[in-house]
């Protein structure tokens, strides 16, 4: 009797992508080049794992070999390897590498590779922070290279510690440089470390001091910052409110209502049949400060967050209540002649959102007791009463609503370099980045029983950041193949779409299995029309699914 074929069959989904893609990076043969530490695993595939367990489903850290026990190892990582090797040791050893080479500067080492094998324009820089909650006492140490302990949290999570996450992303959310800092940092000081930096940091993927501009969020704008970047690095950043000339010129804005320059809506979002994305009208000025004239960008919105509408609410009720009780004081008076009346009314504070408007009313003092039968009552001398109106200023309310959905932004950038609309479209981008974050902070992942060092959960910030990089690189490559075929791709409920995001593109791969028999790989099902669609604009040949070794450009060696 013959023995049974060895059949086998594996969940593979879109991991032979990521896979394609980390090569494209050099990823695993950077990694090992740099730790070169005698593991008898590869530290460079043991990280590539990571990050497939991050970009398929995120899966807690003491997980991970389970999560590879259901995969086809060999084909994702090579002859080889085996689930048993991501064990907790394994893994760990790994991130204290990591750590002992210089976690930021190995990132930055992958990512200038990265850059430039993928052709990624550096010439507008976002940066962003964000806090990251832990759970834990996390005593300090020595050689911590963070402090995690409390500090102003994002999360509105002030009882927990955290640490903060500082990003730097290239084309709106391409990660290149980052950095884990102490839970209670500034983001003042933190801008203000980074555009020390700036100009070394841009030199390594070859732009100059004025090829390129900065991009960050009111924090930007301090007294010691403006003038650093006073003669040398280009930037735009959102004026705060706390600077007198930000209501100046919001004031100065609103008033000259007729020099607005309508500019519309910078993008489309539908839902529920209705684009709410915000209008905008711009002014653009000059405006001195930190010894300097800048141009001063006021822009409109009309799409008022719900913070600033709640806002405007308590301070026109907050008006109306203390006009309220300062009217029944007043109309409880009696005065004895109309000139007395007449002066308390003209000393009546008026609201800074309501309208006052007062009643003279004649009132009779009568004398005392019962007048006598067929009598009428002796009126004894007459008094005046105030009675007051309140109403709404609708003017000073519209005014007020006017000026809240105003923000002001500040820019050296040369008007010939980059317009007002352009300023404002680059700042808008940020939004890129602000999107990353919501990626990067899984508390599953971040707070595992694992990670009680602060080193290794900087080694995982650095896992965490390739991740986001490898994901956004793949969303990059899908709609510029697009826009240059001029096609679509299939989305959320089989709608097309030209802006395609990697979590599409998981979805459409989910139900990929793999079988093996007798040591050969095939589909269980074919690949159809729409996961083909999708493998074309990510540049990538099918083959992946089944074929162990491609080269860099996704074409079979074999």
């Amino acid at each position: 009797m013959s023995a049974p074929d060895d059949i086998g069959s594996f969940s593979v989904a879109h991991l032979p992508i990521v896979k394609e893609y980390a090569q494209r990076m050099g990823l695993v043969e950077h990694i090992d080049n740099a730790l070169k530490c005698g593991m008898h695993t590869s530290p460079g595939k043991i990280t590539l794992g990571l990050i497939m367990n991050i970009l398929c489903g995120r899966s807690p850290i003491y997980r991970v070999e389970e999560f590879f026990k259901m995969r086809d190892v060999p084909l994702l990582l090579g002859d080889g390897m085996t689930a048993e090797m991501f064990n907790d040791d394994a893994i760990g050893r790994v991130l204290d590498r990591i750590h002992d080479y210089g976690t930021w500067k190995l990132f930055s080492e992958v990512c200038i590779q990265a850059f430039r094998n993928f052709n990624v324009d550096c010439s507008i820089i976002h940066q962003d922070t964000t806090s990251v909650n832990v759970w834990g006492e996390y005593k300090p140490g020595a050689g911590d290279p963070m402090q995690i302990n409390h500090g102003y949290s994002k999360d509105k999570r002030p009882d927990l510690k955290q640490f903060v996450l500082s990003l730097l992303c290239a084309e709106g959310n391409l990660p290149f440089h980052a950095g884990i800092l102490d839970g209670n940092s500034s983001d003042k000081k933190i801008n203000g470390n980074i555009i020390t930096e700036l100009p070394r940091i841009m030199a390594r993927y070859g732009a100059g001091e004025h090829e390129f501009i900065y991009v960050a969020d009111s924090a930007l704008a301090t007294k010691d910052n403006l003038l650093f970047m006073k003669d040398g690095i280009h930037f735009i950043t959102r004026l705060p409110e706390n600077f007198g000339a930000c209501a100046e010129l919001i004031g100065t804005a609103v008033a000259d209502n007729g020099s607005w320059q309508d500019v519309g809506q910078l993008s489309c979002r539908i839902v529920k049949g209705k684009n709410i994305c915000a209008s905008y009208r711009i002014q653009e000025t000059n405006v001195d400060l930190a010894e300097s004239s800048y141009r001063a960008l006021i822009v409109h919105s009309d799409a008022h967050d719900r913070r600033r509408r709640k806002r405007i609410e308590k301070s026109v009720q907050k008006d109306k209540t203390s006009l309220d009780k300062a009217a029944d004081e007043l109309s409880r008076k009696k005065f004895f002649c109309l000139p007395d009346a007449q002066a308390a009314a003209k000393e009546f504070k008026q609201g800074d959102f309501h309208q006052v408007s007062f009643v003279f009313e004649e009132q009779p003092v009568y004398s005392r007791g019962r007048p006598c039968k067929n009598e009428t009552r002796t009126v004894k001398n007459l008094v005046y009463a105030v009675a007051i109106k309140v109403s709404e200023n609708k003017e000073a309310i519209e005014e007020l609503q006017e000026k809240a959905g105003c923000f002001v932004l500040l820019t050296n950038v040369p008007t010939e370099k980059k317009n007002a609309l352009e300023i404002l479209k680059t700042y808008k981008e940020q939004d890129g980045i602000e999107k990353n974050f919501g990626f990067l902070k899984d508390p599953l992942v971040v707070n595992d029983l694992f990670l009680k060092t602060p080193s290794r959960i900087e080694a995982l910030g650095l896992v965490l950041v390739l991740s986001l990089l490898l994901w956004r690189l793949m969303e990059r490559t899908m709609r510029q193949k697009i826009k240059e075929n001029n096609s679509k791709l299939t989305g959320w409920n089989n709608c097309k779409t030209t802006k395609p995001t990697s979590f599409m593109m998981v979805s459409k791969f989910i139900a990929v299995v793999v079988a093996i028999k007798n040591g050969e790989r095939s589909l269980f099902t074919p690949l159809n029309k729409v996961q083909l669609a999708y493998l074309n604009a990510l540049e990538v040949n099918p083959d992946i699914f089944t074929k162990m070794d491609l080269t860099p450009d996704g074409i079979s060696s074999g």
